[in-house]
C-alpha cells in the first residue's frame, strides 16, 4: 500500500526532475497540460512500481439522488444509490471487477446463465473475487449486491429471471453458492 507521504515524495522528486521549458509554454493550454500531467503521472507511477490505466472502468449505469448539494460543474452527488452492470456474453468476471472497484450501497450484476453446472462455476468465482478485493481494501458490511441472472432454457424465449442477494459480509460461501430463487 502506498501512502500519502510516500506520493508526495515521488511526486516532488518526480517534479524537480521535469524541464520547466518544456512544460511552461502550456501550462495555460487545458488539453496539452492535461496530457503532460497524465505522462507526468505515469512516471510518478512507474517510480511507485505500479501500474497507471487511463479512462479505467467505465459502468453500464449508475442511480443516485438529485440533490441540491452537489458538488462540482456537472452536479455530482455525493452518493452513488446503485452501481449497475449487465454482460451479454460469458464475461461476468469483468462485470464484476467493474462493481467491487467503486461504493456504493447497492450493486447490481445482470447476466445470463449458459448452463447450471456453468452458472455454479460462475457465482462461485465471483463470491471469491469479492473475497480476494477486500483483502485489500475491504468494503462495508452492509454492501448488497444483487445477481440478475436470466435463465436461458429456451434460446427463443424472453429469459425467467432468477436473483441472489448477498450482503457484503456474507461472502464467505463459495464453493457451493446458495440456490437461486425465481424473480418472474
Amino acid at each position: 500500500m502506498i501512502s500519502a507521504w510516500q506520493f508526495c515524495d515521488v511526486f516532488r522528486e518526480q517534479w524537480k526532475r521535469e524541464d520547466a521549458g518544456i512544460i511552461h509554454p502550456i501550462y495555460l493550454d487545458a488539453r496539452p497540460w492535461t496530457e503532460f500531467m497524465l505522462g507526468f503521472l505515469n512516471r510518478v507511477s512507474e517510480k511507485l512500481s505500479l501500474q497507471m490505466a487511463r479512462q479505467f472502468y467505465y459502468l453500464d449505469c449508475v442511480y443516485y439522488q438529485k440533490e441540491t448539494n452537489v458538488y462540482g460543474n456537472g452536479g455530482y452527488p455525493a452518493c452513488l444509490q446503485v452501481l449497475i452492470e449487465h454482460e451479454n456474453r460469458r464475461d461476468v468476471e469483468t462485470e464484476m471487477y467493474k462493481l467491487l472497484m467503486f461504493r456504493s450501497p447497492l450493486k447490481v450484476l445482470i447476466f445470463y446463465d449458459h448452463d447450471e453446472t456453468w452458472l455454479q462455476k460462475k457465482l462461485s468465482t465471483l463470491l471469491k473475487m469479492r473475497q480476494r478485493v477486500d483483502g485489500y481494501w475491504a468494503e462495508a458490511d452492509n454492501t448488497e449486491y444483487l445477481f440478475l441472472i436470466g435463465n436461458r432454457e429456451d434460446e427463443n424465449q424472453l429469459p425467467r429471471w432468477r436473483y441472489l442477494i448477498v450482503n457484503g459480509g456474507r461472502f464467505s460461501y463459495v464453493d457451493v453458492p446458495p440456490p437461486l430463487t425465481f424473480l418472474c
